[in-house]
């Protein structure tokens, strides 16, 4: 199956920006899973969404010892780290 994302504001087709981001998710917790993805821009207004995550997470046993400095170490590598909530962080209002 192929996506094709459009941006419904500019109605334009989004383009990859950066292949290979670094998305943790995160719990009350602190992490707990790792994916790379990529992240795509709208052309027009810029904005920006997370799409083609992997099949599986790079890791997802945060309660073992190594996983701190396992993550600490991608952070420090990566091109770009997304950090994805449970619950919104911010609250938008629709313009």
């Amino acid at each position: 199956m192929t996506f094709k994302l459009v941006c419904p504001k500019c109605q334009c087709d989004m383009h990859v920006d950066t292949i290979g981001v670094l998305v943790v998710e995160r719990a009350s917790f602190g992490p707990y899973k790792v994916w790379y993805a990529d992240l795509l821009k709208c052309p027009g207004c810029n904005v920006e969404i997370v799409s083609g995550f992997g099949d599986n997470p790079l890791r997802q046993d945060h309660w073992k010892d190594d996983f701190r400095e396992w993550l600490n170490q991608r952070i420090a590598s990566a091109p770009r780290v997304i950090y994805t909530y449970e619950k919104p962080q911010k609250e938008y209002k629709n313009d």
